[in-house]
């Protein structure tokens, strides 16, 4: 090989006559094309051979890009076909729930829960200027009683539930200690809220329900549309502009700043507020809620496929795989989506009768969206309190002028008492932050709870009696 390379040099040099120094340069000329040359074949030769093992990943630009996503699609793939066949599993109801179901009370409405109970409750159906059917129920009382006699005070107030809530909530604790036959015997003219979407507000002009446009809101909607259409029907039905005392419990609270924020002109509608466990800064907030804050503005598919790409979780049952993982306690609750995803799982379920627990377990949770679920998560991913998926569209809280009265516990993690202390100082006219200590209260306790009666509900009459002449100096904790 060497002979053959001096004999080309000598017989080039004899021929053209050149210098060392041009032969040099020739001969470098061509071993870079030759490199070149060899670089280009090995660069087709392994284009070549991913085409031939992975014929679907052409990709001009990059082909490691496509092997990434080829990757991708196939795992996604294989977690939504996992979803799939745990959806199916969990239609399988557990022999306790079902034992339940045969309670008498289980499957009754609110209008019947509360006939058993002694009372009368009207429907009213309201209609938003969006299109939604809800219904607004109204408890039929005959004031006030005093030993034979009895009378008015003639002070309305508006009730409305939470997270996945309807107005059942409210009476689940019997005819005793339900916070809305307390108030109707002290003489309130007592109204419930259902939002859009749970079992008594499943209607529109023109969208199916079980089309994802039916659901396509948050409770973004909720306070813009659905509480001025409450409002103004109330107040025709009672011909009056007498002022109303409302009651918001977790997201019945973010409904109404929702309201006075973006339409101040209904502040004049309302005496004061109260809000129970509120649900509004959620930088605090803890348990399986804050696992979705990450992709709470950019849902995946396989995401919406697992919560609902509408309705949320209509099978109305956490999987088992995901509740024994993020979940401690009775299962009956762990699979529960209200109970799961608010981490307000009962430490002590001893009080609990079978008749109420029917009661519970076969109206919570009762329906709601995606899109609202996501919305507080989006909240706590961002620790402000704004538009669904705006972050820099922050609701304007100074504004509300209306009086506002909070209560929170220290056993809530969802509403935590550092978060509504925020609200506390973020709105106008703040009456009092009521902290109750160590008393076992979680979230959904404020409403269902075997000592809501007298840790909540006495605090709550208290604030409609004395409320715009509280002395926010006196010691606001059990």
């Amino acid at each position: 090989m060497k002979l053959i390379l001096v004999s080309a040099i000598l017989l080039f040099y004899h021929n053209h006559c050149v210098n060392s120094y041009a032969i040099i340069d020739v001969i470098s000329d061509k071993m870079n094309q030759f490199s070149h040359s060899i670089k280009v074949a090995f660069k087709s030769f392994r284009v070549k051979m991913k085409d031939f093992f992975f014929p679907d990943m052409i990709n001009k630009k990059e082909n490691d890009l496509s092997l990434t996503n080829y990757r991708k699609s196939r795992t996604n793939k294989a977690f939504s076909d996992f979803v799939d066949e745990m959806a199916a599993e969990s239609e399988t109801e557990s022999p306790e729930y079902l034992t339940l179901k045969s309670d008498p009370t289980a499957l009754m409405s609110t209008p019947q829960l509360a006939t058993l109970h002694g009372k009368r409750i009207e429907s009213h159906i309201v209609l938003t200027k969006d299109g939604y059917f809800l219904t607004l129920h109204r408890l039929v009382s005959p004031c006030r009683r005093d030993g034979d006699k009895s009378y008015c005070n003639n002070e309305t107030v508006l009730l409305h539930h939470g997270l996945l809530g309807s107005s059942a909530d409210w009476i689940l604790l019997g005819s005793e200690d339900s916070l809305p036959y307390i108030l109707s015997n002290l003489g309130y003219d007592v109204w419930m809220a259902n939002a859009r979407g749970n079992y008594y507000s499943r209607g529109h002009t023109s969208k199916q329900v079980d089309s994802t446009d039916f659901w396509k809101f948050s409770w973004h909607e909720m306070g813009y549309y659905d509480l001025p259409a409450v409002i103004e029907y109330m107040k025709t039905v009672k011909n009056t502009s007498s002022k109303i005392n409302y009651i918001g419990y977790s997201m019945g609270a973010s409904a109404f700043l929702v309201l006075l924020s973006s339409l101040p002109q209904y502040s004049s509608s309302f005496k004061l507020a109260i809000f129970l466990a509120p649900l509004a800064f959620l930088s605090n907030t803890e348990g399986p809620l804050r696992i979705l804050r990450a992709m709470a503005f950019n849902p995946p598919l396989h995401l919406l496929k697992l919560l609902g790409n509408g309705e949320f979780i209509p099978k109305r049952k956490v999987p088992h795989w995901i509740s024994s993982k993020y979940c401690q306690g009775p299962e009956l609750f762990c699979c529960n989506p209200l109970f799961f995803f608010t981490g307000a799982i009962p430490s002590d379920t001893e009080y609990l009768d079978r008749s109420f627990l029917a009661r519970l377990m076969y109206h919570v949770p009762a329906g709601g969206s995606t899109n609202t679920v996501l919305h507080y998560a989006q909240l706590i991913k961002t620790g402000k309190f704004h538009k669904f998926n705006y972050e820099t569209e922050e609701y304007p809280l100074s504004q509300i002028s209306v009086p506002i009265a909070l209560i929170s516990s220290t056993d809530d993690t969802l509403a935590t008492v550092a978060d509504v202390l925020r609200l506390y100082f973020s709105i106008q006219k703040p009456i009092d932050h009521y902290v109750i200590h160590d008393k076992n209260l979680n979230h959904t306790d404020f409403i269902w709870g075997h000592n809501a009666a007298e840790l909540v509900f006495s605090k709550v009459v208290d604030f409609l009696t004395t409320g715009l002449y509280f002395n926010t100096t006196r010691i606001n904790e059990v």
